[in-house]
Protein backbone atom coordinates (compact mmCIF):
# COMPACT_ATOMS: atom_id res chain seq x y z
CA UNK A 1 0.00 0.00 0.00
CA UNK A 2 1.12 3.58 -0.51
CA UNK A 3 1.71 6.29 2.08
CA UNK A 4 2.14 6.66 5.86
CA UNK A 5 1.71 3.76 8.24
CA UNK A 6 0.06 6.09 10.75
CA UNK A 7 -2.81 7.64 8.81
CA UNK A 8 -3.05 11.43 9.21
CA UNK A 9 -5.49 14.07 8.04
CA UNK A 10 -3.93 16.82 5.90
CA UNK A 11 -5.18 20.02 4.38
CA UNK A 12 -5.48 18.27 1.05
CA UNK A 13 -7.38 15.30 2.45
CA UNK A 14 -6.45 12.05 4.16
CA UNK A 15 -3.11 10.41 3.57
CA UNK A 16 -3.06 7.31 1.41
CA UNK A 17 -3.51 4.04 3.31
CA UNK A 18 -0.50 1.90 4.12
CA UNK A 19 -0.44 -1.90 4.06
CA UNK A 20 0.11 -2.26 7.81
CA UNK A 21 -3.20 -2.48 9.65
CA UNK A 22 -5.32 -2.13 6.50
CA UNK A 23 -8.71 -3.72 5.85
CA UNK A 24 -10.26 -5.37 2.81
CA UNK A 25 -13.68 -3.81 2.17
CA UNK A 26 -16.29 -5.17 -0.24
CA UNK A 27 -19.87 -4.03 -0.78
CA UNK A 28 -22.61 -3.52 -3.36
CA UNK A 29 -24.42 -0.27 -4.22
CA UNK A 30 -27.91 -0.59 -5.69
CA UNK A 31 -28.92 2.03 -8.28
CA UNK A 32 -25.81 4.18 -7.71
CA UNK A 33 -26.28 7.91 -8.16
CA UNK A 34 -22.76 8.31 -9.54
CA UNK A 35 -20.90 6.43 -12.28
CA UNK A 36 -18.33 3.73 -11.55
CA UNK A 37 -15.66 6.08 -12.91
CA UNK A 38 -16.65 8.82 -10.44
CA UNK A 39 -16.80 6.39 -7.52
CA UNK A 40 -13.41 4.91 -8.43
CA UNK A 41 -11.89 8.41 -8.50
CA UNK A 42 -13.43 9.21 -5.10
CA UNK A 43 -11.93 6.06 -3.59
CA UNK A 44 -8.49 6.85 -5.06
CA UNK A 45 -8.64 10.48 -3.93
CA UNK A 46 -9.58 9.37 -0.43
CA UNK A 47 -6.53 7.14 -0.28
CA UNK A 48 -7.83 3.61 -0.80
CA UNK A 49 -5.61 1.11 -2.60
CA UNK A 50 -6.26 -1.92 -4.86
CA UNK A 51 -9.41 -0.09 -5.90
CA UNK A 52 -11.96 -2.11 -7.88
CA UNK A 53 -15.26 -0.47 -8.84
CA UNK A 54 -17.31 -2.29 -11.48
CA UNK A 55 -20.96 -2.38 -12.53
CA UNK A 56 -23.59 -0.22 -14.19
CA UNK A 57 -26.56 2.02 -13.37
CA UNK A 58 -28.43 -0.82 -11.65
CA UNK A 59 -25.72 -2.10 -9.29
CA UNK A 60 -21.99 -1.69 -8.78
CA UNK A 61 -19.44 -3.52 -6.65
CA UNK A 62 -16.78 -1.86 -4.54
CA UNK A 63 -13.63 -3.72 -3.44
CA UNK A 64 -10.79 -1.73 -1.86
CA UNK A 65 -8.01 -1.87 0.73
CA UNK A 66 -8.06 0.92 3.31
CA UNK A 67 -7.09 1.91 6.85
CA UNK A 68 -10.50 3.51 7.39
CA UNK A 69 -13.32 1.16 6.27
CA UNK A 70 -15.94 3.47 7.83
CA UNK A 71 -14.95 6.24 5.42
CA UNK A 72 -15.24 3.91 2.41
CA UNK A 73 -18.67 2.77 3.57
CA UNK A 74 -19.61 6.42 4.12
CA UNK A 75 -18.69 7.32 0.53
CA UNK A 76 -20.74 4.37 -0.73
CA UNK A 77 -23.81 5.37 1.31
CA UNK A 78 -23.83 8.79 -0.37
CA UNK A 79 -24.13 7.03 -3.74
CA UNK A 80 -27.04 4.69 -3.01
CA UNK A 81 -28.37 1.79 -0.96
CA UNK A 82 -25.55 -0.52 0.17
CA UNK A 83 -25.65 -4.26 0.86
CA UNK A 84 -23.41 -7.33 1.23
CA UNK A 85 -20.88 -5.33 3.23
CA UNK A 86 -17.75 -7.33 4.13
CA UNK A 87 -14.85 -5.91 6.13
CA UNK A 88 -11.84 -8.19 6.78
CA UNK A 89 -8.39 -7.79 8.27
CA UNK A 90 -6.06 -7.67 5.26
CA UNK A 91 -2.99 -8.92 7.10
CA UNK A 92 -4.93 -11.91 8.43
CA UNK A 93 -6.24 -12.65 4.92
CA UNK A 94 -2.69 -12.49 3.53
CA UNK A 95 -1.42 -14.83 6.26
CA UNK A 96 -4.20 -17.33 5.54
CA UNK A 97 -3.46 -17.16 1.79
CA UNK A 98 0.23 -17.77 2.41
CA UNK A 99 -0.55 -20.74 4.68
CA UNK A 100 -2.92 -22.25 2.10
CA UNK A 101 -0.81 -21.72 -1.03
CA UNK A 102 2.76 -21.14 0.06
CA UNK A 103 2.78 -17.98 -2.06
CA UNK A 104 3.68 -14.75 -0.29
CA UNK A 105 2.15 -11.53 -1.58
CA UNK A 106 4.88 -8.94 -1.06
CA UNK A 107 3.94 -5.72 0.66
CA UNK A 108 5.80 -2.48 1.35
CA UNK A 109 7.27 -2.19 4.86
CA UNK A 110 7.97 0.93 6.88
CA UNK A 111 6.59 4.43 6.93
CA UNK A 112 6.99 5.06 3.24
CA UNK A 113 6.45 2.50 0.48
CA UNK A 114 9.17 2.24 -2.12
CA UNK A 115 8.57 4.11 -5.35
CA UNK A 116 7.06 2.09 -8.16
CA UNK A 117 9.45 0.13 -10.37
CA UNK A 118 9.42 1.03 -14.09
CA UNK A 119 8.40 -2.49 -15.16
CA UNK A 120 7.03 -5.57 -13.40
CA UNK A 121 5.63 -8.98 -14.31
CA UNK A 122 2.75 -11.04 -12.93
CA UNK A 123 2.82 -14.72 -13.91
CA UNK A 124 -0.05 -17.14 -13.30
CA UNK A 125 1.42 -20.50 -12.26
CA UNK A 126 -0.09 -23.74 -10.91
CA UNK A 127 2.59 -24.96 -8.49
CA UNK A 128 4.60 -23.84 -5.48
CA UNK A 129 7.87 -24.74 -7.17
CA UNK A 130 6.93 -22.61 -10.13
CA UNK A 131 5.97 -19.76 -7.80
CA UNK A 132 9.46 -19.90 -6.29
CA UNK A 133 11.02 -19.86 -9.75
CA UNK A 134 8.88 -16.90 -10.82
CA UNK A 135 9.92 -14.97 -7.71
CA UNK A 136 13.60 -15.78 -8.31
CA UNK A 137 13.27 -14.32 -11.80
CA UNK A 138 12.02 -11.03 -10.40
CA UNK A 139 8.32 -11.50 -11.13
CA UNK A 140 5.21 -11.86 -8.98
CA UNK A 141 3.46 -15.27 -8.94
CA UNK A 142 -0.30 -15.76 -8.79
CA UNK A 143 -1.74 -19.23 -8.25
CA UNK A 144 -3.79 -20.50 -11.19
CA UNK A 145 -4.05 -23.27 -13.74
CA UNK A 146 -6.54 -26.01 -14.49
CA UNK A 147 -9.61 -25.88 -12.22
CA UNK A 148 -8.31 -22.92 -10.20
CA UNK A 149 -8.22 -19.96 -12.54
CA UNK A 150 -7.79 -16.62 -10.76
CA UNK A 151 -10.62 -14.11 -10.89
CA UNK A 152 -10.42 -10.63 -12.35
CA UNK A 153 -10.21 -9.26 -8.79
CA UNK A 154 -7.31 -11.56 -7.90
CA UNK A 155 -5.46 -10.59 -11.06
CA UNK A 156 -6.06 -6.91 -10.35
CA UNK A 157 -4.73 -7.32 -6.81
CA UNK A 158 -1.62 -9.07 -8.15
CA UNK A 159 -1.07 -6.27 -10.69
CA UNK A 160 -1.31 -3.71 -7.89
CA UNK A 161 1.03 -5.74 -5.66
CA UNK A 162 3.64 -5.72 -8.44
CA UNK A 163 3.96 -1.98 -7.67
CA UNK A 164 5.23 -0.99 -11.11
CA UNK A 165 4.46 1.78 -13.58
CA UNK A 166 3.96 -0.86 -16.30
CA UNK A 167 3.01 -4.48 -15.53
CA UNK A 168 3.22 -7.38 -17.97
CA UNK A 169 0.76 -10.20 -17.24
CA UNK A 170 1.48 -13.78 -18.30
CA UNK A 171 -1.85 -15.71 -18.10
CA UNK A 172 -0.20 -19.02 -19.12
CA UNK A 173 -3.63 -20.58 -19.70
CA UNK A 174 -6.20 -19.85 -22.40
CA UNK A 175 -8.94 -19.65 -19.76
CA UNK A 176 -7.14 -16.85 -17.88
CA UNK A 177 -6.56 -14.48 -20.80
CA UNK A 178 -10.02 -12.86 -20.72
CA UNK A 179 -9.90 -12.22 -16.96
CA UNK A 180 -6.39 -10.79 -17.32
CA UNK A 181 -7.58 -8.38 -19.99
CA UNK A 182 -10.51 -7.34 -17.80
CA UNK A 183 -8.15 -6.69 -14.89
CA UNK A 184 -5.94 -4.62 -17.18
CA UNK A 185 -8.80 -2.24 -17.94
CA UNK A 186 -9.34 -1.65 -14.21
CA UNK A 187 -5.72 -1.17 -13.18
CA UNK A 188 -4.35 2.25 -12.28
CA UNK A 189 -1.02 1.50 -14.00
CA UNK A 190 -0.19 0.56 -17.58
CA UNK A 191 -0.76 -3.17 -18.21
CA UNK A 192 0.19 -5.38 -21.16
CA UNK A 193 -1.32 -8.87 -21.29
CA UNK A 194 0.73 -11.31 -23.36
CA UNK A 195 -1.99 -13.78 -24.52
CA UNK A 196 0.06 -16.91 -23.79
CA UNK A 197 -2.12 -20.01 -23.54
CA UNK A 198 0.28 -22.44 -21.88
CA UNK A 199 2.85 -22.55 -19.13
CA UNK A 200 5.77 -23.47 -21.37
CA UNK A 201 5.39 -20.32 -23.45
CA UNK A 202 4.94 -18.22 -20.33
CA UNK A 203 8.09 -19.51 -18.69
CA UNK A 204 10.06 -18.98 -21.91
CA UNK A 205 8.84 -15.37 -21.93
CA UNK A 206 9.71 -14.92 -18.27
CA UNK A 207 13.26 -16.15 -18.77
CA UNK A 208 13.70 -13.21 -21.18
CA UNK A 209 12.50 -10.65 -18.61
CA UNK A 210 15.12 -7.98 -17.91
CA UNK A 211 13.89 -5.26 -15.57
CA UNK A 212 16.79 -2.99 -16.54
CA UNK A 213 15.28 -2.43 -20.01
CA UNK A 214 12.41 -0.07 -20.77
CA UNK A 215 8.86 -1.38 -21.00
CA UNK A 216 8.60 -1.52 -24.80
CA UNK A 217 11.89 -3.39 -25.06
CA UNK A 218 10.92 -5.83 -22.29
CA UNK A 219 7.59 -6.61 -23.93
CA UNK A 220 9.22 -7.15 -27.32
CA UNK A 221 11.90 -9.44 -25.87
CA UNK A 222 9.40 -11.51 -23.88
CA UNK A 223 7.03 -11.82 -26.84
CA UNK A 224 9.86 -12.91 -29.11
CA UNK A 225 11.04 -15.53 -26.60
CA UNK A 226 7.52 -16.96 -26.30
CA UNK A 227 7.12 -17.16 -30.08
CA UNK A 228 10.58 -18.63 -30.61
CA UNK A 229 10.05 -21.56 -28.25
CA UNK A 230 7.62 -24.46 -28.05
CA UNK A 231 5.60 -25.78 -25.14
CA UNK A 232 5.23 -29.52 -24.55
CA UNK A 233 2.70 -30.72 -22.00
CA UNK A 234 2.08 -34.27 -20.80
CA UNK A 235 -1.13 -35.09 -18.95
CA UNK A 236 -3.69 -37.85 -18.55
CA UNK A 237 -6.90 -38.06 -20.58
CA UNK A 238 -9.99 -37.85 -18.37
CA UNK A 239 -12.25 -39.46 -20.99
CA UNK A 240 -12.13 -41.24 -24.33
CA UNK A 241 -12.22 -38.73 -27.14
CA UNK A 242 -11.03 -38.04 -30.66
CA UNK A 243 -9.02 -34.84 -30.63
CA UNK A 244 -6.75 -33.31 -33.28
CA UNK A 245 -7.34 -36.43 -35.38
CA UNK A 246 -6.19 -38.86 -32.66
CA UNK A 247 -8.44 -41.41 -30.91
CA UNK A 248 -7.45 -41.13 -27.25
CA UNK A 249 -8.64 -43.60 -24.62
CA UNK A 250 -9.62 -42.60 -21.10
CA UNK A 251 -6.61 -42.66 -18.70
CA UNK A 252 -4.06 -42.66 -21.53
CA UNK A 253 -1.24 -40.16 -21.33
CA UNK A 254 -1.41 -37.46 -23.98
CA UNK A 255 1.29 -35.16 -25.26
CA UNK A 256 0.54 -31.65 -26.51
CA UNK A 257 2.80 -29.34 -28.45
CA UNK A 258 1.72 -25.69 -28.41
CA UNK A 259 -1.74 -26.77 -27.30
CA UNK A 260 -2.30 -29.44 -29.96
CA UNK A 261 -2.47 -33.16 -29.11
CA UNK A 262 0.27 -34.92 -31.09
CA UNK A 263 0.95 -38.14 -29.13
CA UNK A 264 -0.77 -40.56 -26.77
CA UNK A 265 -0.07 -43.88 -25.07
CA UNK A 266 0.36 -45.62 -21.74
CA UNK A 267 4.00 -44.69 -21.16
CA UNK A 268 4.38 -41.04 -20.17
CA UNK A 269 8.09 -40.90 -21.05
CA UNK A 270 7.43 -42.37 -24.49
CA UNK A 271 4.60 -39.89 -25.03
CA UNK A 272 6.92 -37.03 -24.08
CA UNK A 273 9.57 -38.30 -26.48
CA UNK A 274 7.07 -38.72 -29.31
CA UNK A 275 5.67 -35.22 -28.74
CA UNK A 276 9.14 -33.67 -28.72
CA UNK A 277 10.18 -35.72 -31.74
CA UNK A 278 8.14 -33.56 -34.09
CA UNK A 279 10.24 -30.50 -33.25
CA UNK A 280 13.43 -29.42 -34.99
CA UNK A 281 16.40 -27.21 -34.13
CA UNK A 282 15.90 -27.53 -30.37
CA UNK A 283 18.96 -26.75 -28.26
CA UNK A 284 17.50 -26.50 -24.76
CA UNK A 285 14.72 -28.34 -22.95
CA UNK A 286 13.59 -26.98 -19.59
CA UNK A 287 11.50 -29.70 -17.94
CA UNK A 288 9.18 -28.53 -15.16
CA UNK A 289 8.40 -31.60 -13.06
CA UNK A 290 4.91 -31.96 -11.60
CA UNK A 291 3.83 -32.72 -8.06
CA UNK A 292 4.50 -36.26 -6.78
CA UNK A 293 6.67 -37.23 -9.77
CA UNK A 294 9.51 -39.38 -8.45
CA UNK A 295 13.14 -39.51 -9.61
CA UNK A 296 12.65 -42.71 -11.64
CA UNK A 297 9.99 -41.05 -13.78
CA UNK A 298 12.15 -37.96 -14.20
CA UNK A 299 15.10 -40.10 -15.28
CA UNK A 300 12.93 -41.92 -17.83
CA UNK A 301 11.68 -38.62 -19.26
CA UNK A 302 15.20 -37.25 -19.51
CA UNK A 303 16.40 -40.42 -21.25
CA UNK A 304 13.65 -40.17 -23.88
CA UNK A 305 14.51 -36.55 -24.65
CA UNK A 306 18.23 -37.36 -24.85
CA UNK A 307 17.47 -40.23 -27.21
CA UNK A 308 15.63 -37.87 -29.54
CA UNK A 309 17.97 -34.90 -29.10
CA UNK A 310 21.41 -36.17 -28.06
CA UNK A 311 23.05 -32.76 -28.47
CA UNK A 312 20.42 -30.76 -26.60
CA UNK A 313 20.83 -29.36 -23.09
CA UNK A 314 18.20 -30.68 -20.68
CA UNK A 315 17.44 -28.81 -17.46
CA UNK A 316 15.20 -30.40 -14.82
CA UNK A 317 13.26 -28.02 -12.56
CA UNK A 318 10.82 -28.79 -9.74
CA UNK A 319 7.61 -27.10 -10.85
CA UNK A 320 5.19 -28.75 -8.44
CA UNK A 321 2.26 -28.31 -10.83
CA UNK A 322 -0.76 -30.65 -10.49
CA UNK A 323 -2.31 -32.65 -13.37
CA UNK A 324 0.73 -32.30 -15.65
CA UNK A 325 3.68 -34.53 -14.70
CA UNK A 326 5.83 -32.74 -17.26
CA UNK A 327 5.64 -29.28 -18.78
CA UNK A 328 8.57 -28.54 -21.08
CA UNK A 329 9.79 -25.32 -22.63
CA UNK A 330 11.74 -26.21 -25.79
CA UNK A 331 13.97 -23.66 -27.51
Amino acid sequence: MRGDADRAETAGGPAVASWAGAYDVQLLITAPSRSVVELREEMLEFGADCVLVVGDESVCKIHVHTLAPDRIIGIAITAGRISDVVVEDLELMSAEHEAATGIVVPSPVGAQAASAAPIGVVAVVPGEGLATIVTSLGAHPLRGGASMNPSTEELLAAITAAHAAHVVVLPNDKNVILAARSAATLATCAVTVLPLANLGAGMAALLAFDASHDADEVIAEMSEAAERGHAIEVTRATRSVTVDGLAVRESEMIGLVDGKVVAHGDDEAAVLGDAAGGLTDIGIFTVYVGADVGPDRVAAARARLMQRFPDAEIEIVDGGQPHYPFVVAAE
